[in-house]
């Protein structure tokens, strides 16, 4: 009956933002959006990666301003947008025929963007907004990039695990220990060998086999540049201790790097009846994988 009363308990518990987090670790990189300037022309898109789904890319012109409507315009966009949170405004600043032209470029991604014109990088010193001054008289190519464009998905996937006396488990097989590499958790085989996640018979969720988790506590999101970064120190065998500590998954976000070296962010999920915890988790991929 206990077991029963604790699953009921963690079924009622959401993880909606952790979620939010690995899905976006998912994504591929954008494809490159590419805008033009020639012969004094205004900017024009002359390549994007030409997606309907704006969540994962897409650029628009909202317009072209003068100095004196340039920065209510703007004002006015970033108002609109801030809820979204995913939209970045690129400002392209010409000067044709002596008259100060700024075309505004919307940006919908939650992806972190790096631009670049000419070679040379733009830094950006407002967040969600990136502004560039084109040279008059310089036909100039811009192109706007994903800032972690060497991160591509390996896996990603969910899952559902308990320890071996848990309810399910009596019912559908072992669902202790899980294989992150593929994702398969049912009645794993060789545990000793294909395991990185187990989940003891008293709830505490370890690492195996070499296998390793990082709690991640900055305010960006994840990238494999960021967990590949953290020190030595910052690693761990320990994700969660027993079902009395249950801190988690709630809203925690772990770096993760697996028995076979992928470097990945794993996040707690919605739990259910059957399962004491479901996590969430993506694998970029590594050297020599296709």
């Amino acid at each position: 009956m206990a077991t029963v009363a604790l699953a009921v308990v963690l079924a009622a518990t959401g993880c909606t933002e952790a979620n939010k987090v690995v899905k976006a670790a998912a994504q591929s990189p954008i494809t490159p959006i590419v805008l033009k300037i020639v012969h004094d022309r205004l900017v024009e898109i002359v390549a994007t990666n030409a997606v309907d789904d704006p969540a994962v890319a897409g650029v628009a012109l909202m317009g072209v301003f003068g100095v004196d409507a340039l920065s209510s315009q703007v004002a006015a966009e970033q108002k609109k947008d801030a809820a979204a949170g995913d939209v970045t405004l690129l400002l392209v600043a010409q000067t044709i025929n002596g008259k100060a032209e700024t075309s505004v470029f919307k940006v919908t991604t939650d992806h972190k963007l790096v631009v670049a014109m000419n070679g040379k990088f733009i830094e950006s010193l407002e967040p969600k907004k990136i502004t560039i001054t084109a040279e008059p008289g310089t036909d100039s190519t811009i192109v706007v990039t994903d800032a972690q464009a060497s991160q591509i998905p390996y896996l990603h996937a969910t899952v559902a695990m308990g320890p071996s006396n848990f309810i399910n488990n009596n019912i559908d097989g072992d669902h202790s220990h899980a294989d992150l590499d593929t994702g398969q958790v049912k009645n794993l085989p060789d545990v000793g060998k294909n395991a990185d996640l187990y989940v003891s018979v008293t709830g505490s969720v370890a690492t195996v086999n070499g296998a390793k988790a990082a709690r991640w506590t900055a305010k960006e999101a994840p990238s494999l540049a960021g967990c590949s970064s953290l020190p030595d120190t910052a690693w761990t065998t320990q994700l969660y201790g027993s079902y009395s500590s249950f801190g988690g998954p709630g809203d925690d976000v772990w770096c993760v790097r697996s028995k076979q070296g992928r470097y990945g962010t794993l996040a707690g999920g919605g739990t259910s009846f059957s399962y004491a915890w479901n996590f969430g988790y993506v694998l970029w991929k590594k050297p020599g994988d296709k």
